[in-house]
């Protein structure tokens, strides 16, 4: 019998809720062997909150200042008013017909060729992040748990941890690194709809939807095809785990999943005694998006379990392995090379341990990429000071990428000192022009987490009153992975609060429907004035948290049904108006003050200051735009 989502959920709490319950649902199912069967899915896509919750996760990305076909980009949208970006959300939804996705092609790493990115419009690509937010916790209940990549609260050293883990406990020394020839471009469109049909996704509609959306046009190629899904879609990296996610089933259902009738008290105790009480061959999966490793103890076995992957994936899923970068290594005499790093184990005092390292010829590259931006640096015009931080802080933000990223290896620190002194005299050489000094990395104002107790010279400019550095690669420390706790998830309070605690984040405090179902609100919303556009309902509950629900007039708490949300300076751009730097909570009567002259006498000596601060941006902002 199937499950029809009924409630369409009209605030973002009740989405919330609903989303819960489907992950909570399906992931019953999927422990009781049950089939998932969940219809009624597209008026859930197509609800107010869903729309509001998409286009908040996507504004923030890099790509929505890039536009498709229809020359579009997101500030197009936010712009508009409030209902305008409902409705015709909600129009092209049950009418989809999608654009045609617009191709770039960029370099592969160290390669001569070149592959496809595929760009959709800004509409398609809210309308992909509004399914995807409805299936993928149907989905994330029936994943493979050691399936890394395109993941909520997964990342890469995760994947890597899992390796470390199983090298060191199983001693599976044998790998099989595996390599699907041309995958996005070959997920066949039938077996991916199958795929979404096997997980439950049970709703017509929006298995139609899905499918246009993976038959989308190329605009230099005009015409539609039946294989691939374009790289670059909201949508994609989710479908694709979808439909690998039947490949996790069938490597792992003879050994990591497999029930056994002897019930043990950890899993761990069940492997064991499959290894060594059955015929049954050892194998260990990890997968980050098309990239997997399989571990086991054998040649023979490894020998196997390639052949088994290669029929599958042949057979089932329309995928051809490259048998010559699938290899199968022994991680005592060879590293194996996975997500840009090399695992290797060495025999340290007779025993056997991992030494993880980047990929020599991939960071070679990364570092070769790092230079370059570092010569760009002295491009800047001399006289345009406020280029040259913005470009300073493009190339920390690089550099601090790659920190973070290869931090999961134990070698970075010998592998970094081989690049670090010429990076860091490149850019000094490249500051030079700019009255560049040599500053200790605990006195300069930016990265100051970074640098923190670092007493060695970066290169630095003066800008004002402040010093402002080109951070040091050499300053990149090991940090242990730590395996995945498969009980933290985005569906449930408590795999919420485990994410936040690891993180050391707060969750958002107040939701969007608290602070937007005022009678206010409701009014300012029907009034239809161009200031009060989709942007500035978005950016209200942002707004509050930041202040901490406090008015920024008289510091009095504001319940968020009564909260009025001032713009600091409401003639600046429409692009800048109704960002949340230019929106302050207030109190309704304080908000009055401020766009009054009257002097209230019973306020106090600060709250009046703060009261002529905010009166005075306000009459610059209106002189300016008169002037």
């Amino acid at each position: 019998m199937g499950t029809k989502l009924n409630k369409v959920p009209t605030t973002e709490k009740e989405l919330n809720e609903l989303l819960q319950n489907v992950y909570l649902m399906a992931k019953k199912n999927y422990e009781e062997r049950k089939q998932s069967n969940f219809t009624g899915i597209l008026e859930i896509i197509a609800s107010e909150p869903n729309i509001v919750s998409a286009i908040h996760k996507i504004k923030g990305n890099k790509g929505s200042n890039t536009a498709g076909v229809d020359k579009k980009v997101m500030s197009d949208y936010l712009e508009k008013g409030y209902d305008e970006v409902l409705e015709e959300v909600k129009s092209r939804l049950y009418n989809y017909n999608p654009e045609m996705v617009r191709r770039v092609w960029i370099p592969k790493p160290g390669k001569s060729e070149k592959r496809p990115l595929g760009i959709p419009t800004i509409i398609d690509r809210i309308i992909q992040a509004c399914v995807r937010n409805i299936i993928e916790p149907i989905a994330e209940a029936q994943f493979f748990e050691h399936s890394y990549g395109f993941r909520p609260m997964r990342s890469a050293d995760m994947a890597i941890a899992r390796i470390k883990r199983i090298n060191w406990t199983s001693k599976c020394y044998w790998a099989v690194e595996g390599d699907i020839k041309g995958f996005f471009d070959n997920i066949d469109h039938n077996v991916m709809i199958k795929s979404l049909w096997n997980i439950g996704i049970r709703d017509k509609r929006v298995l139609s939807i899905i499918k246009q959306m993976l038959r989308a046009g190329v605009m230099d190629e005009c015409a539609k095809s039946e294989l691939g899904t374009p790289q670059g879609g909201i949508i994609s990296p989710l479908l694709a785990n979808i439909y690998l996610n039947r490949f996790d089933n069938y490597m792992t259902g003879d050994f990591e999943r497999k029930k056994l009738k002897k019930q043990h008290s950890r899993r761990d105790g069940e492997l064991t005694a499959m290894r060594n009480h059955s015929n049954l061959k050892t194998c260990y999966f990890i997968r980050y998006a098309d990239d997997w490793v399989i571990l086991t103890d054998s040649k023979e076995s490894a020998e196997r379990l390639k052949y088994k992957a290669k029929r599958y994936l042949k057979e089932t899923l329309k995928l051809e392995l490259s048998d010559e970068k699938t290899l199968i290594t022994n991680v005592c005499s060879r590293p194996i090379k996975f997500l840009g790093v090399e695992i290797k184990m060495y025999n340290k005092n007779g025993t056997l341990v991992n030494r993880v390292s980047p990929d020599k010829e991939r960071f070679a590259r990364k570092m070769k990429d790092l230079s370059r931006e570092l010569f760009y640096v002295r491009k800047t015009a001399t006289w345009d000071r406020e280029r040259l931080i913005q470009n300073i802080l493009r190339v920390d933000s690089i550099i601090v990428g790659l920190i973070n990223y290869y931090n999961m290896c134990d070698q970075i620190s010998v592998v970094v000192r081989k690049y670090a002194w010429l990076l860091k005299y490149t850019a000094y050489k490249s500051l030079k022009r700019y009255g560049g000094k040599w500053v200790r990395a605990n006195q300069v104002s930016n990265l100051i987490g970074l640098h923190y107790g670092h007493k060695a010279h970066i290169p630095a400019v003066e800008y004002k009153g402040m010093w402002i550095g080109i951070t040091d690669i050499n300053f990149a420390k090991w940090e242990n992975p730590i395996s995945k706790n498969q009980a933290e998830n985005p569906y449930t309070p408590e795999g919420r609060e485990l994410y936040n605690k690891r993180m050391r984040r707060k969750g958002l405090r107040v939701r969007t429907d608290e602070v937007n179902s005022s009678d206010h609100a409701w009014y300012i919303r029907m009034s239809k004035h161009p200031l009060y556009n989709f942007e500035y309902f978005m950016n209200r509950p942002y707004t509050y948290n930041r202040d901490k629900g406090k008015c920024k007039i008289c510091g009095g708490y504001v319940e968020p049904n009564e909260a009025h949300f001032h713009h600091v300076e409401p003639k600046l751009p429409s692009s800048q108006r109704n960002k949340v730097k230019n929106l302050i909570t207030v109190h309704e009567y304080c908000h009055t003050l401020i766009h009054n002259e009257s002097q209230p006498e019973d306020l106090s000596e600060k709250t009046m200051k703060k009261l002529a601060k905010y009166r005075k941006k306000l009459a610059q902002s209106i002189n300016n735009q008169s002037s």
